[in-house]
């Protein structure tokens, strides 16, 4: 495994490094992660991504057990905000060969990011686009930070924009939405009514202390949703816990990942 992941990236024209090599700085290096029941390799590719995305931390997380419990094999999964490609890979390896995931990345840096991964896991079923998801096709302006949002700032990168249903009429249908956008998710679903009504089953984090910034509130995103869902949410502040929905259960003072569906398991 080892010497497979070197040489992938040596033709990406990186180098692997041992964790924790001290050659004056951080320098990147390779995880390899097993979550869910799947193994994938990360590579770390820089502070942010060593701080956020430490495998051990990760197994205590319940979102990844309730990732595993909504996503079937064969699943086409539309992945509206990616970063560093971390849970893009867990979804391929939960789709496997016959499944697809189109992982969409508004930061220019991060969707370099996600597209190494595909690398350096020989993921086929994966394919990344850099682009913002929005309500309209057009152009708008990310932060910089490594969790880029939408912003109107003077000192934000300008990214072209895209509509859910417009990907979904290209490399859909999907079975499967999944969006985290920091606080932007209400207008992310409004460019999203045609796949909204077939019902996909859908894995949303809502941030609370961003949506007012966009007009939106947990209420107004949630009402946007089928009242036909159901499933469970996992809060960022006790993320080794699972809550079950529906709407009214839902804290309005926390950032929390929803999972829905509209069938009972296993249907």
């Amino acid at each position: 495994m080892k010497s497979i992941i070197k040489n992938g990236l040596g033709h990406m024209g990186f180098e692997l490094h041992r964790k924790g090599a001290s050659m004056g700085g951080f320098q990147p290096f390779v995880e390899e992660v097993s979550l869910a029941g799947v193994t994938f390799a990360f590579w770390v590719g820089d502070v942010t991504a060593q701080k956020w995305y430490n495998p051990a931390e990760h197994q205590s997380f319940s979102e990844h057990t309730e990732t595993a419990r909504l996503i079937r094999p064969g699943d086409r999964v539309l992945e509206i905000g990616s970063h560093h490609g971390f849970t893009a890979m867990l979804l391929s390896k939960l789709v496997g060969n016959a499944g697809f995931v189109l992982a969409v990345e508004p930061s220019p840096f991060n969707a370099i990011m996600t597209s190494a991964q595909v690398t350096l896991n020989r993921a086929r079923n994966c394919h990344v686009i850099q682009a913002a998801a929005s309500d309209r096709k057009g152009r708008t302006k990310i932060s910089t930070q490594s969790n880029s949002r939408v912003t109107d700032s003077d000192h934000g990168i300008e990214v072209p924009t895209v509509r859910v249903d417009d990907l979904d009429a290209e490399f859909g249908p999907f079975d499967v939405l999944k969006v985290d956008v920091e606080g932007f998710e209400q207008h992310v679903l409004k460019g999203a009514s045609a796949l909204l009504s077939r019902l996909p089953r859908i894995m949303l984090e809502l941030h609370s202390p961003y949506l007012s910034e966009f007009g939106s509130s947990i209420e107004g995103v949630l009402n946007m949703l089928s009242s036909r869902y159901r499933g469970s949410f996992v809060p960022r502040n006790a993320r080794e816990q699972v809550y079950s929905y529906p709407a009214q259960c839902v804290p309005l003072d926390d950032v929390v990942n929803l999972f829905l569906q509209t069938d009972g398991p296993g249907e």
